[in-house]
């Protein structure tokens, strides 16, 4: 089949996403908004897409239907219209389709919805040739006519038209999921769309590599990402096209010069922050997540990266993709020797092969989720029971098991100077409904699981930490605006001193290079003397961090929400560079350093590779 190229029509897309309803029967949707602009992005882009692009997010039925009618109707022959619907897809009796608006009743959907037939007659109004609609929600598959019989419906006969095709995000019983969420601030795109933007942004939907992404290309693309990444959709295709259709170009990648370098220059009359800002060099970069992940973990040669229900995993040296681990659970899992740990169904301890996705034997036990550490051949286990369990991981016996009188929380246990140190809550007397709930004791056991000493602070202790053989640096709430540090000695339990932070803090601390490290909510860098709490320097960062401040050699580095990855020289806080990326938010932890290199996970789920030397 040959291919219709970019001709003299115009290029028109109108994209519905509706996140928001008012009747209780439809849950709030986070995805279509971010749907939406992203697709917004790489259609508008002069280099990619080239269409012109209006975009409705939460509007009501009426200006919704008006603007459909208006769009296909005032097309002409030689014009590519794009229609794209994100949002809840309800069906009736009779297994008919309508798109969910603000104010749909899902019991009464004929006169409060947007009906699959009123697009299908606007549709044959159309004077244009070239129809592309695209549909994001459940039970899309109804959309294609014939789709309400056998899931094997003749679909090249299914419209009458001359190129004119839908996509759907599944089949007509299938629901479409969104995507992960574990930042608010951030919302992720849908399964679907984000394997559709991301095959028109990088160009990887190109399949036969000539320079243009056809419907088809996108097509085949999106279904085997969704494949590979194990979502449970099957989108299909209708339609009838004597030609296939030219959806966007492959952006040609600018290639990056040595003897030229971007300075941003700012207009403050007051700084010492004359270093150079550059655009993030990528040697080596991939599309892991479809959405915003943990930061990568570096175990056993591989890189895996860890999306709510998925683990993406890599060889670090070849960057190789190793199939895709579907947890089917929003666990935290740990890592060693190439096996992922977390808790499964009735929170029985799982283990699989990272390489090959396979099951491992494992201890059969009940854990906690989230509070799983690993150190040597150890894994440090709560259950839920409040017992602390100690698995050799070579030959997957209990070495010992402790009960803490309370559970852990907050975060898994940590090992330092020999000794085992664990987060519990504090116990109320009985009849005390006043204490304050979120109070934690310390408390360390020895390396064989006996107790040695625990530590009840004053006030409530936040579940980030850092811990070193020196020091177990503890966050303490002072008031609803501001935290502290304390320094507690990790042999005896002896308070060693304490800092007053001006705000919350934004992430977790970091203990690197004799210093202990935080940024705050006010956008504030501080580094402490870990041996004796004095303030050593403070600087102004651009946003607050998204992860913890993390360090190789004598470089520490810090990420901020106004997608600034900057390096700073220790111990003195020279700001050193600093590279436009935006990274995914991950409070407790930090990107994998190998070798002179850092590994992120940016806020789209793209796993990057940048060197941590570049010359100025």
């Amino acid at each position: 089949m040959t291919t219709q190229t970019f001709g003299e029509g115009h290029r028109r897309a109108l994209l519905i996403g509706t996140g928001t309803y008012d009747h209780p029967g439809l849950s709030k949707l986070l995805s279509p908004e971010a749907d939406c602009a992203g697709l917004t992005e790489v259609l508008r882009d002069p280099e990619i897409g080239q269409f012109e692009v209006q975009q409705l997010v939460d509007a009501d039925r009426p200006l919704l239907e008006r603007a459909i009618e208006e769009f296909f109707l005032t097309a002409r022959r030689d014009d590519v219209c794009l229609l794209y619907f994100s949002c809840h897809g309800v069906r009736n009796r009779s297994d008919k389709l309508y798109f969910a608006v603000r104010n749909t009743d899902p019991e009464r959907p004929a006169h409060s919805s947007i009906s699959a037939s009123f697009v299908h007659d606007m549709m044959d109004e159309c004077r244009a040739r070239s129809i592309v609609v695209v549909v994001d929600c459940c039970y899309s598959g109804l959309f294609i006519p014939g789709a309400k019989g056998s899931e094997s419906a003749g679909f090249e006969e299914a419209l009458a038209g001359h190129g004119r095709v839908i996509i759907t995000a599944g089949t007509r019983m299938q629901r479409a999921w969104e995507g992960d969420h574990s930042d608010a601030e951030a919302p992720a795109l849908s399964r679907f769309t984000a394997a559709i933007v991301e095959g028109l942004r990088s160009g990887d939907a190109d399949l036969n590599g000539d320079g243009i992404v056809t419907l088809q290309d996108l097509f085949k693309y999106s279904s085997e990402r969704l494949h590979l990444e194990r979502i449970e959709q099957t989108p299909r295709m209708g339609g009838e096209m004597q030609y296939d259709i030219a959806l966007a170009r492959v952006k040609k990648k600018r290639r990056q010069r040595s003897s030229r370098t971007t300075v941003k220059k700012t207009t403050s009359r007051r700084t010492s922050d004359t270093s150079p800002t550059r655009q993030a060099q990528v040697p080596w970069r991939v599309s892991a997540a479809s959405g915003s992940a943990r930061q990568p973990v570096l175990s056993d040669g591989t890189l895996v990266v860890h999306e709510k229900y998925s683990l993406h995993v890599f060889d670090a040296e070849s960057h190789r993709r190793y199939p895709l681990i579907q947890t089917n659970y929003p666990c935290s899992p740990v890592y060693h020797g190439g096996t992922a740990y977390f808790p499964g169904p009735r929170s029985l301890l799982r283990s699989i092969d990272l390489r090959t996705g396979k099951p491992r034997r494992s201890a059969r036990l009940q854990v906690c989720d989230g509070l799983l550490r690993v150190s040597a051949d150890t894994l440090y286990a709560p259950s839920p029971d409040g017992s602390l369990h100690s698995i050799d991981l070579r030959s997957d016996g209990i070495r010992w098991s402790q009960r803490l009188g309370q559970p852990a929380v907050g975060c898994p246990p940590e090992v330092a100077a020999g000794s085992v140190i664990v987060l519990t809550e504090e116990s109320r007397p009985l009849g005390d409904a006043t204490g304050p709930s979120e109070k934690r004791v310390l408390a360390v056991l020895e390396a064989t699981g006996h107790p040695k000493w625990s530590y009840r602070p004053e006030g409530s202790l936040s579940a980030e930490w850092a811990v070193t053989d020196f020091g177990i640096y503890l966050v303490q709430q002072v008031d609803l605006s501001r935290q502290r540090i304390l320094a507690v000695d990790p042999t005896d339990g002896e308070a060693l001193w304490r800092f007053d932070a001006a705000a919350n803090l934004a992430a977790a601390p970091a203990a690197v290079g004799g210093m202990v490290v935080f940024g705050d909510v006010d956008n504030r860098l501080i580094a402490l003397d870990a041996k004796t709490g004095g303030q050593l320097w403070e600087r102004k960062t651009k946003g607050r961090l998204l992860t913890r401040p993390f360090a190789t050699g004598d470089t520490l580095f810090t990420a901020d929400r106004a997608a600034t990855l900057a390096a700073w020289k220790l111990p003195v806080g020279r700001k050193l560079r600093s590279y436009d990326v935006l990274l995914s938010a991950d409070r407790q932890g930090a990107p994998a350093c190998i070798n002179d290199w850092i590994y992120l996970t940016d806020s789209q789920g793209a796993l990057h590779a940048l060197p941590t030397k570049l010359r100025a």
